[in-house]
């Protein structure tokens, strides 16, 4: 049903009772004053978040769009820098054609935008309100009422079908249109300031993963070795990851997804490292295998394949291949060295901003089959080859890349090599 009355749209600095932050503005590429929030809690510059306001402009405009609207958590970070693990409540970014975003929140989640956010106009939604109808009663107040196209994001976790139905019934004069891939276009290209975050994450990364290797001896637990792991993490620095560390024992390893456990390592064992490190909501990832004692030929010869299978794909990737033609380059290894059967998955997959469920953004780019499109520079992926016996072992090497002018250029430190504890 509709509101009775206007939701009102506030100023963020007048609403703020401790103002730690500077009112300013930015010109956009289309000549646009957009008004910012400026303080040293924004992850990157200002110069970057008005980058990626002009991208999704000039896309809305390369659409027709008149205005976007903006669900998904990782989008919301992507765009006006804000951040919380409560996006399971409403938000939504409402994103006119040149002109300035409201950020629609949750009550009692708004003190959140002056803390991380740079965007200065905010309606609250409570938590008695139907949110979508909030949505609905903004767009009337901004004149996006009646006879205009509007982007929504019809791919993702958050956009209802009730949501939809609302706009669709409450704005009936508007055409309600999937603008997904706005977002997810921007998204897929990193800056520099980006894959200079990201490298912070890597490093955390080969943290955990030596210390996780320092912890793998006869007779340790996957839970053991998991909580040295995540310890790590934490105390290094890293924030809650989209999904946790997959660190696994013995036969345990074979399971995808999964982690810890309380079966513990044999005198000769295999151990299973898939880890991710998140700073500002970026992501790196890299998984490694390590060995006890005397380990099974076949094991080596897995751990072998997926090296090979990771280094062909470093030495192939670059600029004007195809995500098709990478995986192609790497599935010939594994399948070359008998385990075809046992690499179920794809070579990689576009990795960066991240939330629970997922570290990765696999739903924009993925070195897979029949993926055609053309790499570019700045685009970031997590390649981990991997072979899964079931209750036998999974044995896997990874490196998270970004695509260079020339080639590709790996994020971690660490060699990737057959590793043999004594």
């Amino acid at each position: 049903m509709p509101l009775e009355s206007d939701r009102q749209i506030l100023d963020v600095a007048e609403h703020t009772e401790h103002v730690t932050f500077q009112k300013s503005s930015r010109r956009t590429r289309s000549g646009f004053e957009l008004p910012m929030l400026l303080h040293d809690r924004l992850a990157f510059s200002p110069e970057e978040y008005v980058r990626r306001f002009d991208l999704i402009q000039e896309a809305m405009a390369a659409r027709g769009l008149d205005a976007l609207l903006v669900r998904s958590p990782e989008n919301i970070t992507y765009l006006i820098g804000y951040e919380t693990p409560g996006y399971y409540k409403y938000h939504c970014v409402v994103v006119p054609r040149d002109g300035e975003p409201v950020f629609l929140v949750r009550d009692f989640e708004w003190l959140n935008t002056p803390e991380f956010a740079w965007s200065t106009r905010i309606a609250k939604v409570f938590d008695w309100d139907h949110p979508p109808s909030v949505t609905a009663n903004v767009l009337l107040q901004l004149g996006l009422g009646s006879g205009k196209r509007i982007g929504v994001e019809k791919q993702n976790f958050f956009y209802t079908v009730d949501e939809h139905e609302t706009l669709s019934r409450d704005l009936p004069q508007n055409e309600f249109v999937d603008a997904t891939q706005i977002l997810w276009d921007a998204r897929m290209i990193k800056s520099a300031e980006e894959v200079a975050m990201m490298r912070r994450s890597a490093a955390l990364v080969d943290k955990a993963m030596l210390a996780g290797y320092d912890a793998t001896r006869p007779g340790a637990t996957g839970d053991h070795i998991n909580a040295i792991v995540n310890k790590t993490l934490l105390e290094e620095g890293g924030e809650y990851m989209g999904l946790p560390p997959f660190v696994l024992a013995s036969e345990r390893s074979c399971l995808p997804h999964q982690t810890g456990g309380r079966n513990a390592l044999a005198e000769n064992d295999l151990m299973y490292f898939e880890i991710s490190a998140s700073q500002r909501r970026y992501a790196a990832a890299l998984m490694r295998t390590i060995f006890l004692g005397k380990p099974k030929d076949e094991w080596l010869r897995a751990a072998q394949a997926c090296i090979d299978a990771t280094t062909a794909a470093l030495e192939f990737i670059r600029p004007g291949v195809t995500a098709h033609e990478a995986d192609t380059v790497a599935r010939e290894v594994t399948t070359r060295a008998g385990f075809g059967d046992y690499h179920r998955n794809r070579l990689g997959y576009c990795i960066g901003v991240n939330y629970p469920p997922d570290w990765g953004e696999g739903e924009i780019i993925s070195l897979r089959q029949g993926e055609e499109r053309e790499l570019v520079p700045g685009m970031t992926f997590h390649m981990p080859p991997l072979c899964l016996k079931y209750r036998e072992y999974g044995i896997g090497f990874s490196e998270t890349i970004v695509v260079t002018e020339t080639g590709c250029e790996r994020f971690s430190k660490l060699p990737r090599e057959i590793v043999i504890k004594a």
